[in-house]
Order: structure tokens, then C-alpha cells, then sequence
């Protein structure tokens, strides 16, 4: 059964918890009932080189029913919920606690603005902002494969118009507890393009390929799903690869 979120991911506890693991917001603007953040994932992606995708008018390359039940799920179709059970070469993970989708404290909004503008409330473009998600876990042998859907807006600011904007959109599976663990991490940039006179555009990614081993016993009760916005991950620039030692004469 997939899983969902809807407008749940804000709450104290959850915040908190997340402080631990990511640098707040570096910025922040207000238009009218609209908050405007910039976000920073700082160092604990790893992952600075993101990944191309489309949005979601283009069919799933993986799994077309996991995507078709998330789309019709969020377009309002609760019959939609159910997920058919897997063929042997995977189970339906029906038993498993599938961990829950939680957005990155101070990563949760981004604000863009006018180039080389001030940071002020006349020159928002867009705002970006999650609106729901949804989730399914599925056990194939030893691994555990977690297919995600986000669906998020962007509404767009006094200075903005129809045109085409990036969504850097991070995902992280996190091992939660005395010492946090990433286990598994990716930055996506999702394209969207802004209509000519609409102002509150939807967008829509999913991830079907987070997987990683299959944890012992109730470990899987610690993992949380956190997504949010990386801008800076999305324009940092890829190490060099480091030079091979040479070996020096005798």
C-alpha cells in the first residue's frame, strides 16, 4: 500500500530532530502570506553533481504502476491507493513499517529571486514549497528498494512571469539516533515551465530507485525519508579527481 503525507511535516518534534543533521536556511523573504527561504545542504550529500529528470507529464522509466497510482493519487483518486502485490522477484513490503517522508528543517521553501536584485519582496520570482508525499517499501532478497513521490508548487512572485525554472530537489534516506547516519542520498533538478498567466504551478518528482540493504530487526523504525531543496548542491562543482601517487625512486 503506498504510503502518504499531506501537509503533516511540520512539526516541532521533527524539526528538532533534524537540526542535528543540516545548516539552516541562509536566507529568508516575505511576500504577503508567502515565505521565501534559500536553502543549504552543506557537506552531508556528498553529492554535489545532480541528476537530469523530467517532470511528471513524462511516463516513469521504472515502474509505470507506481507512478500512475502517485499521480492519480495526488490528483485527488483515492482508489488509487491499493498497490498490486509483487511478482516473486519482489514481495510487497505489507509488513515492513516503511519509513515516513519528512522535509529538511530550513530546506522546506526557496526563494528565487531577480539576478543581482536585493533580496526583497518586489523582486520574488517564484516560491517554491512541498505540498504532499507518498511512499511504498518493497523487499527484494536482501535489499530494500523505497519508491517516493513528491509533489510540490511554485507560485510565482511580483517579479516573475511564464518561462522555465529548475527544481533542485534532494532526497536522503537517514539512519536516525545518538549518531545520524546518511545512508543513502541524491540531487535531482526537476524542470518546470511556467505558463503564461498562471500563477500557482504544480510539479511533481518520482524517485523509485532508493535502495539499500535490508536492515535487522526493528532498525527500520530509526530510517526517515527527508527531502527538501538544494540550490547549492545544484550549482557546486564536481572534486577533482584526486592525482595518482608516484612512486619515488630509491
Amino acid at each position: 500500500m503506498i504510503n502518504v503525507d499531506r501537509h503533516n511535516l511540520h512539526t516541532p518534534a521533527l524539526h528538532e530532530r533534524a537540526r542535528r543533521r543540516w545548516r539552516p536556511a541562509c536566507g529568508m523573504a516575505v511576500v504577503a502570506a508567502m515565505l521565501a527561504a534559500c536553502s543549504s545542504f552543506g557537506s552531508l550529500t556528498g553529492d554535489p553533481t545532480p541528476t537530469p529528470t523530467s517532470t511528471a507529464s513524462t511516463p516513469a522509466p521504472s515502474n509505470a504502476s507506481f507512478a500512475s497510482r502517485v499521480k492519480s493519487l495526488f490528483s485527488g483518486d483515492s482508489g488509487s491507493l491499493n498497490s498490486p502485490r509483487q511478482a516473486a522477484a519482489g514481495t510487497a513490503a505489507e509488513e515492513i513499517n516503511c519509513p515516513g517522508v519528512e522535509q529538511r528543517q530550513g530546506a522546506a521553501t526557496m526563494a528565487v529571486n531577480s539576478p543581482a536584485a536585493e533580496n526583497t519582496a518586489l523582486n520574488l520570482r517564484y516560491q517554491l514549497s512541498f505540498t504532499q508525499t507518498a511512499r511504498e517499501c518493497i523487499l527484494r532478497g536482501n535489499d530494500l528498494t523505497i519508491k517516493v513521490g513528491v509533489q510540490g508548487r511554485i507560485v510565482v512572485g511580483p517579479a516573475g512571469g511564464p518561462g522555465s525554472i529548475n527544481v533542485p530537489l534532494r532526497y536522503a534516506l537517514v539512519r536516525e539516533g545518538t549518531e545520524p547516519k546518511t545512508l543513502w542520498t541524491r540531487l535531482f533538478v526537476v524542470p518546470v515551465t511556467i505558463p503564461e498567466n498562471q500563477f500557482n504551478v504544480p510539479w511533481l518528482h518520482i524517485e523509485e530507485e532508493m535502495t539499500v540493504p535490508r536492515p535487522p530487526g526493528d532498525e527500520i523504525d530509526a530510517y526517515v525519508i527527508y527531502v527538501g531543496f538544494d540550490p547549492e548542491g545544484a550549482t557546486a562543482k564536481p572534486k577533482p579527481a584526486a592525482k595518482p601517487r608516484t612512486a619515488r625512486p630509491r
